[in-house]
Protein backbone atom coordinates (compact mmCIF):
# COMPACT_ATOMS: atom_id res chain seq x y z
CA UNK A 1 0.00 0.00 0.00
CA UNK A 2 1.32 3.47 -0.79
CA UNK A 3 0.97 6.22 1.80
CA UNK A 4 0.62 9.69 0.34
CA UNK A 5 2.87 12.23 2.07
CA UNK A 6 1.96 15.09 -0.27
CA UNK A 7 -0.04 15.64 -3.42
CA UNK A 8 -0.21 18.94 -5.25
CA UNK A 9 -3.43 20.79 -5.80
CA UNK A 10 -5.23 19.95 -9.06
CA UNK A 11 -3.50 16.54 -9.18
CA UNK A 12 -4.78 13.02 -9.32
CA UNK A 13 -2.82 9.85 -8.74
CA UNK A 14 -3.20 6.08 -8.44
CA UNK A 15 -2.95 4.05 -5.22
CA UNK A 16 -2.17 0.36 -5.12
CA UNK A 17 -1.36 -2.34 -2.61
CA UNK A 18 2.15 -3.78 -2.47
CA UNK A 19 3.46 -4.44 1.06
CA UNK A 20 7.04 -5.01 -0.17
CA UNK A 21 7.82 -1.58 -1.61
CA UNK A 22 6.78 0.85 1.13
CA UNK A 23 7.41 0.77 4.86
CA UNK A 24 5.90 3.29 7.28
CA UNK A 25 5.73 3.72 11.02
CA UNK A 26 2.25 2.69 12.08
CA UNK A 27 0.33 4.62 14.70
CA UNK A 28 0.14 3.09 18.17
CA UNK A 29 -2.62 4.07 20.60
CA UNK A 30 -2.54 2.34 23.99
CA UNK A 31 -4.23 2.94 27.35
CA UNK A 32 -1.89 2.68 30.32
CA UNK A 33 -2.64 1.12 33.71
CA UNK A 34 -3.17 4.56 35.27
CA UNK A 35 -5.80 5.47 32.65
CA UNK A 36 -3.63 7.77 30.56
CA UNK A 37 -3.43 7.10 26.82
CA UNK A 38 -0.25 7.12 24.71
CA UNK A 39 -0.49 7.95 20.98
CA UNK A 40 2.62 7.70 18.79
CA UNK A 41 3.35 7.76 15.04
CA UNK A 42 7.14 7.99 14.85
CA UNK A 43 7.00 11.78 14.58
CA UNK A 44 4.93 12.69 17.64
CA UNK A 45 4.24 11.06 20.98
CA UNK A 46 1.20 12.34 22.87
CA UNK A 47 0.05 11.55 26.40
CA UNK A 48 -3.65 12.19 27.11
CA UNK A 49 -5.40 12.13 30.49
CA UNK A 50 -8.92 10.92 31.24
CA UNK A 51 -10.41 14.37 30.60
CA UNK A 52 -8.91 14.57 27.09
CA UNK A 53 -6.20 17.04 28.01
CA UNK A 54 -2.65 16.82 26.66
CA UNK A 55 -0.21 15.97 29.43
CA UNK A 56 2.66 15.79 26.96
CA UNK A 57 3.33 16.20 23.24
CA UNK A 58 6.85 15.18 22.29
CA UNK A 59 8.45 16.02 18.94
CA UNK A 60 10.49 12.84 18.65
CA UNK A 61 13.05 13.93 16.05
CA UNK A 62 14.19 16.84 18.21
CA UNK A 63 13.37 15.18 21.57
CA UNK A 64 11.52 18.38 22.42
CA UNK A 65 8.51 18.66 24.72
CA UNK A 66 5.70 20.94 23.50
CA UNK A 67 3.49 21.32 26.59
CA UNK A 68 4.77 23.46 29.47
CA UNK A 69 5.83 21.55 32.56
CA UNK A 70 3.07 21.40 35.15
CA UNK A 71 0.37 22.47 32.67
CA UNK A 72 -2.11 20.69 30.39
CA UNK A 73 -2.92 21.34 26.75
CA UNK A 74 -6.31 21.10 25.04
CA UNK A 75 -7.88 22.78 28.07
CA UNK A 76 -11.38 24.13 27.38
CA UNK A 77 -12.35 27.30 29.24
CA UNK A 78 -15.61 29.24 29.48
CA UNK A 79 -15.75 33.01 29.96
CA UNK A 80 -18.51 35.52 30.68
CA UNK A 81 -18.95 37.63 27.54
CA UNK A 82 -20.96 40.82 28.09
CA UNK A 83 -19.82 43.66 25.80
CA UNK A 84 -20.68 47.24 26.68
CA UNK A 85 -22.42 48.07 23.40
CA UNK A 86 -22.54 45.73 20.40
CA UNK A 87 -23.32 42.21 21.52
CA UNK A 88 -22.39 40.30 18.38
CA UNK A 89 -19.41 42.44 17.37
CA UNK A 90 -17.46 43.53 20.45
CA UNK A 91 -15.22 41.50 22.75
CA UNK A 92 -14.11 43.34 25.90
CA UNK A 93 -10.87 42.63 27.71
CA UNK A 94 -12.60 42.29 31.09
CA UNK A 95 -13.98 38.90 30.02
CA UNK A 96 -10.50 37.45 30.66
CA UNK A 97 -11.08 37.84 34.41
CA UNK A 98 -13.99 35.34 34.36
CA UNK A 99 -12.16 32.21 33.15
CA UNK A 100 -13.73 28.91 34.24
CA UNK A 101 -12.10 25.63 33.08
CA UNK A 102 -14.42 22.97 31.66
CA UNK A 103 -13.42 19.79 33.49
CA UNK A 104 -16.69 17.94 34.25
CA UNK A 105 -16.39 14.57 32.51
CA UNK A 106 -19.41 12.90 30.93
CA UNK A 107 -17.45 10.11 29.27
CA UNK A 108 -13.74 9.63 30.09
CA UNK A 109 -11.15 9.26 27.37
CA UNK A 110 -11.06 5.86 25.68
CA UNK A 111 -9.24 4.33 22.72
CA UNK A 112 -11.44 4.18 19.61
CA UNK A 113 -8.85 3.08 17.05
CA UNK A 114 -5.75 1.41 18.46
CA UNK A 115 -3.48 2.12 15.51
CA UNK A 116 -2.48 1.30 11.97
CA UNK A 117 -2.85 4.23 9.62
CA UNK A 118 -4.73 6.17 12.29
CA UNK A 119 -5.19 6.09 16.04
CA UNK A 120 -7.97 7.91 17.85
CA UNK A 121 -9.25 8.70 21.33
CA UNK A 122 -12.71 10.01 22.24
CA UNK A 123 -14.18 11.69 25.32
CA UNK A 124 -16.97 14.09 26.26
CA UNK A 125 -17.25 16.98 28.73
CA UNK A 126 -20.01 19.10 30.20
CA UNK A 127 -19.52 22.84 29.68
CA UNK A 128 -22.56 23.82 31.71
CA UNK A 129 -26.05 22.57 32.50
CA UNK A 130 -27.03 23.02 28.85
CA UNK A 131 -23.90 22.60 26.72
CA UNK A 132 -21.56 19.68 26.05
CA UNK A 133 -18.38 18.88 24.13
CA UNK A 134 -17.63 15.61 22.38
CA UNK A 135 -14.18 15.27 20.88
CA UNK A 136 -12.13 12.74 18.96
CA UNK A 137 -8.35 13.16 19.06
CA UNK A 138 -6.68 11.70 15.98
CA UNK A 139 -3.08 10.92 15.05
CA UNK A 140 -2.39 9.83 11.47
CA UNK A 141 0.61 7.94 10.12
CA UNK A 142 3.29 10.25 8.66
CA UNK A 143 1.42 13.33 9.97
CA UNK A 144 3.33 16.05 11.90
CA UNK A 145 0.29 17.31 13.82
CA UNK A 146 -2.27 15.91 16.24
CA UNK A 147 -5.85 16.66 15.26
CA UNK A 148 -8.93 17.42 17.38
CA UNK A 149 -12.32 16.74 15.75
CA UNK A 150 -14.84 18.55 17.93
CA UNK A 151 -18.61 18.57 18.27
CA UNK A 152 -20.21 21.11 20.61
CA UNK A 153 -23.87 21.27 21.57
CA UNK A 154 -24.03 24.99 22.35
CA UNK A 155 -26.94 26.46 24.32
CA UNK A 156 -25.47 29.43 26.17
CA UNK A 157 -26.14 33.10 26.82
CA UNK A 158 -23.31 35.65 26.82
CA UNK A 159 -20.57 33.03 27.13
CA UNK A 160 -17.28 32.60 25.28
CA UNK A 161 -15.69 29.16 24.74
CA UNK A 162 -11.96 28.82 24.10
CA UNK A 163 -9.30 26.09 24.08
CA UNK A 164 -5.82 26.66 25.51
CA UNK A 165 -2.36 25.18 24.90
CA UNK A 166 0.45 26.28 27.27
CA UNK A 167 3.62 25.56 25.27
CA UNK A 168 7.35 25.56 25.95
CA UNK A 169 8.09 28.48 23.65
CA UNK A 170 8.87 32.09 24.50
CA UNK A 171 8.88 34.85 21.91
CA UNK A 172 7.91 38.55 21.97
CA UNK A 173 5.82 38.09 18.83
CA UNK A 174 3.50 35.50 17.29
CA UNK A 175 2.56 35.09 13.62
CA UNK A 176 -1.01 34.84 12.33
CA UNK A 177 -2.22 33.98 8.85
CA UNK A 178 -4.24 36.57 6.98
CA UNK A 179 -5.50 36.34 3.43
CA UNK A 180 -2.50 36.09 1.06
CA UNK A 181 0.10 36.40 3.81
CA UNK A 182 0.68 36.67 7.55
CA UNK A 183 1.35 39.32 10.20
CA UNK A 184 2.90 39.50 13.66
CA UNK A 185 1.42 40.66 16.94
CA UNK A 186 3.04 40.98 20.40
CA UNK A 187 2.67 38.25 23.00
CA UNK A 188 3.24 40.67 25.89
CA UNK A 189 1.21 43.55 27.34
CA UNK A 190 3.91 46.15 27.97
CA UNK A 191 1.89 49.07 26.59
CA UNK A 192 -1.76 49.93 26.08
CA UNK A 193 -1.28 49.24 22.37
CA UNK A 194 -0.01 45.74 23.18
CA UNK A 195 -2.91 45.17 25.58
CA UNK A 196 -5.35 46.05 22.79
CA UNK A 197 -4.17 42.91 20.95
CA UNK A 198 -5.65 40.58 23.61
CA UNK A 199 -7.67 38.99 20.77
CA UNK A 200 -6.19 38.71 17.27
CA UNK A 201 -8.04 37.69 14.16
CA UNK A 202 -6.43 35.17 11.85
CA UNK A 203 -7.26 32.49 9.32
CA UNK A 204 -6.00 28.90 9.10
CA UNK A 205 -3.02 29.03 11.48
CA UNK A 206 -1.14 30.89 14.19
CA UNK A 207 2.47 30.18 15.13
CA UNK A 208 4.67 30.88 18.15
CA UNK A 209 8.36 30.25 17.48
CA UNK A 210 11.71 30.82 19.11
CA UNK A 211 15.09 30.03 17.57
CA UNK A 212 15.07 26.40 16.43
CA UNK A 213 11.61 25.39 17.66
CA UNK A 214 8.00 26.47 17.38
CA UNK A 215 4.38 25.41 17.71
CA UNK A 216 1.60 26.06 15.20
CA UNK A 217 -2.11 26.00 16.02
CA UNK A 218 -4.14 25.10 12.92
CA UNK A 219 -7.89 25.15 12.42
CA UNK A 220 -10.53 24.73 9.73
CA UNK A 221 -13.17 27.36 10.55
CA UNK A 222 -12.22 29.68 13.45
CA UNK A 223 -10.87 33.22 13.19
CA UNK A 224 -9.95 34.38 16.71
CA UNK A 225 -6.65 33.73 18.50
CA UNK A 226 -4.94 34.96 21.65
CA UNK A 227 -1.27 34.21 22.35
CA UNK A 228 -0.15 35.71 25.66
CA UNK A 229 3.39 34.85 26.71
CA UNK A 230 3.48 31.07 26.16
CA UNK A 231 -0.26 30.27 26.17
CA UNK A 232 -1.81 29.71 22.74
CA UNK A 233 -5.60 30.12 22.74
CA UNK A 234 -8.14 29.51 19.99
CA UNK A 235 -11.56 31.16 20.27
CA UNK A 236 -14.28 28.62 19.48
CA UNK A 237 -17.82 29.90 20.16
CA UNK A 238 -19.66 32.97 21.44
CA UNK A 239 -23.29 33.41 22.51
CA UNK A 240 -24.46 36.96 21.72
CA UNK A 241 -28.16 37.78 22.07
CA UNK A 242 -28.50 40.82 19.83
CA UNK A 243 -29.46 41.41 17.10
CA UNK A 244 -30.32 37.67 16.91
CA UNK A 245 -31.28 36.03 20.18
CA UNK A 246 -30.59 32.57 18.72
CA UNK A 247 -27.25 33.33 17.10
CA UNK A 248 -24.86 30.34 17.04
CA UNK A 249 -27.16 28.12 19.10
CA UNK A 250 -27.21 24.41 18.35
CA UNK A 251 -24.67 21.85 17.16
CA UNK A 252 -21.23 22.87 15.88
CA UNK A 253 -18.55 20.73 14.25
CA UNK A 254 -15.00 21.95 13.74
CA UNK A 255 -11.40 20.76 13.75
CA UNK A 256 -8.17 22.20 15.07
CA UNK A 257 -4.67 20.75 15.30
CA UNK A 258 -1.39 21.30 17.14
CA UNK A 259 1.86 21.06 15.19
CA UNK A 260 5.25 21.34 16.92
CA UNK A 261 8.15 21.88 14.54
CA UNK A 262 11.84 22.65 14.31
CA UNK A 263 13.12 25.81 12.63
CA UNK A 264 10.94 28.53 11.16
CA UNK A 265 7.28 27.87 10.41
CA UNK A 266 7.98 28.66 6.75
CA UNK A 267 10.60 25.90 6.52
CA UNK A 268 8.42 23.46 8.48
CA UNK A 269 5.63 23.76 5.86
CA UNK A 270 3.09 25.00 8.40
CA UNK A 271 1.28 26.94 5.67
CA UNK A 272 0.96 23.88 3.44
CA UNK A 273 -0.20 21.66 6.31
CA UNK A 274 -2.85 24.23 7.25
CA UNK A 275 -4.14 24.04 3.68
CA UNK A 276 -4.15 20.23 3.95
CA UNK A 277 -6.28 20.44 7.08
CA UNK A 278 -8.77 22.74 5.35
CA UNK A 279 -8.88 21.01 1.95
CA UNK A 280 -9.02 17.28 2.50
CA UNK A 281 -7.85 14.84 -0.12
CA UNK A 282 -10.74 13.14 -1.94
CA UNK A 283 -10.42 9.50 -2.94
CA UNK A 284 -12.51 7.98 -5.71
CA UNK A 285 -12.71 4.44 -7.00
CA UNK A 286 -12.02 4.17 -10.68
CA UNK A 287 -9.47 3.62 -13.42
CA UNK A 288 -7.17 6.27 -14.88
CA UNK A 289 -4.47 5.87 -17.46
CA UNK A 290 -1.66 7.54 -15.51
CA UNK A 291 -1.01 10.14 -12.79
CA UNK A 292 -1.68 13.64 -14.08
CA UNK A 293 -1.26 17.20 -12.83
CA UNK A 294 -3.15 20.23 -14.14
CA UNK A 295 -0.89 22.80 -12.43
CA UNK A 296 2.09 22.71 -10.09
CA UNK A 297 4.61 25.18 -8.67
CA UNK A 298 8.26 24.43 -7.88
CA UNK A 299 8.67 26.88 -5.00
CA UNK A 300 7.23 26.14 -1.52
CA UNK A 301 6.91 29.88 -0.81
CA UNK A 302 4.36 30.38 -3.60
CA UNK A 303 0.78 29.21 -3.10
CA UNK A 304 -1.50 28.50 -6.05
CA UNK A 305 -4.58 29.86 -4.31
CA UNK A 306 -7.23 30.09 -7.02
CA UNK A 307 -8.07 28.60 -10.38
CA UNK A 308 -11.44 29.37 -11.91
CA UNK A 309 -13.24 29.97 -15.16
CA UNK A 310 -12.48 33.46 -16.49
CA UNK A 311 -15.43 35.71 -17.23
CA UNK A 312 -13.78 37.23 -20.30
CA UNK A 313 -13.81 34.13 -22.51
CA UNK A 314 -14.90 30.51 -22.37
CA UNK A 315 -11.51 28.92 -22.99
CA UNK A 316 -9.64 31.01 -20.40
CA UNK A 317 -8.76 30.31 -16.78
CA UNK A 318 -8.00 32.85 -14.08
CA UNK A 319 -5.05 31.69 -11.96
CA UNK A 320 -4.06 33.53 -8.78
CA UNK A 321 -0.82 32.92 -6.89
CA UNK A 322 0.80 34.65 -3.93
CA UNK A 323 4.12 34.61 -2.08
CA UNK A 324 3.45 33.32 1.46
CA UNK A 325 6.81 33.38 3.27
CA UNK A 326 7.64 37.08 3.08
CA UNK A 327 10.53 36.60 0.64
CA UNK A 328 11.54 37.48 -2.92
CA UNK A 329 11.49 34.37 -5.10
CA UNK A 330 11.47 33.15 -8.67
CA UNK A 331 9.28 30.17 -9.49
CA UNK A 332 7.96 28.12 -12.37
CA UNK A 333 4.29 27.34 -12.90
CA UNK A 334 4.03 24.03 -14.73
CA UNK A 335 0.95 22.73 -16.47
CA UNK A 336 -0.18 19.75 -18.48
CA UNK A 337 -2.69 21.91 -20.34
CA UNK A 338 -1.76 23.28 -23.77
CA UNK A 339 -1.17 27.00 -23.30
CA UNK A 340 -2.25 29.38 -26.03
CA UNK A 341 -1.86 32.80 -24.40
CA UNK A 342 -1.06 34.62 -21.13
CA UNK A 343 -2.08 38.24 -20.75
CA UNK A 344 0.95 39.57 -18.82
CA UNK A 345 4.61 39.46 -19.94
CA UNK A 346 6.03 36.16 -18.68
CA UNK A 347 9.00 33.96 -19.43
CA UNK A 348 7.79 30.68 -20.91
CA UNK A 349 10.13 27.68 -20.96
CA UNK A 350 9.66 24.02 -21.79
CA UNK A 351 8.97 23.34 -18.11
CA UNK A 352 6.37 26.08 -17.68
CA UNK A 353 5.94 29.80 -16.97
CA UNK A 354 8.58 31.61 -14.89
CA UNK A 355 7.37 34.32 -12.50
CA UNK A 356 9.10 36.50 -9.91
CA UNK A 357 7.47 37.51 -6.62
CA UNK A 358 8.22 40.16 -4.04
CA UNK A 359 7.28 39.44 -0.39
CA UNK A 360 3.52 38.73 -0.15
CA UNK A 361 2.98 39.78 -3.76
CA UNK A 362 -0.21 38.56 -5.44
CA UNK A 363 -0.11 37.75 -9.16
CA UNK A 364 -2.97 36.77 -11.42
CA UNK A 365 -2.78 35.14 -14.84
CA UNK A 366 -5.50 35.11 -17.44
CA UNK A 367 -4.51 31.82 -18.97
CA UNK A 368 -5.94 30.86 -22.35
CA UNK A 369 -5.86 27.14 -23.09
CA UNK A 370 -6.75 25.15 -26.15
CA UNK A 371 -8.83 22.71 -24.13
CA UNK A 372 -10.34 23.27 -20.71
CA UNK A 373 -9.64 21.03 -17.72
CA UNK A 374 -13.10 19.54 -18.01
CA UNK A 375 -12.18 18.21 -21.43
CA UNK A 376 -9.05 16.58 -20.02
CA UNK A 377 -10.83 14.92 -17.09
Amino acid sequence: MTVLDSLGIFHHSMFFFNPHIFVILWVLCVMQVDGTIIMENGLLKATIDQTGRLMSLLLLQANRETISEGYLGNQFALFDDVPLYWDAWDVMDHHLQTRKPAVEVIEPAKVVRSGGLQGSVSFSLRISGKSTIKQEILLDACCPYIKFNTQVNWEESHKFLKVEFPVQVRSPNASYEIQFGHLQRPTHRNTSWDWAHFEVWGHKWADLSEHGFGVALLNDSKYGYAIHENIMTLSLLRAPKAPDANADMGSHNFTYALMPHTGLFQDASVIQYAYNLNFLLHVFHGVIAEPWSAFSVNCPAVILETIKQAESRENALLIRLYESHGSSVTMTLSTSLPMQEACIPVSKTSSGITLTFKPFQIRSLNYTVIHLIANRL
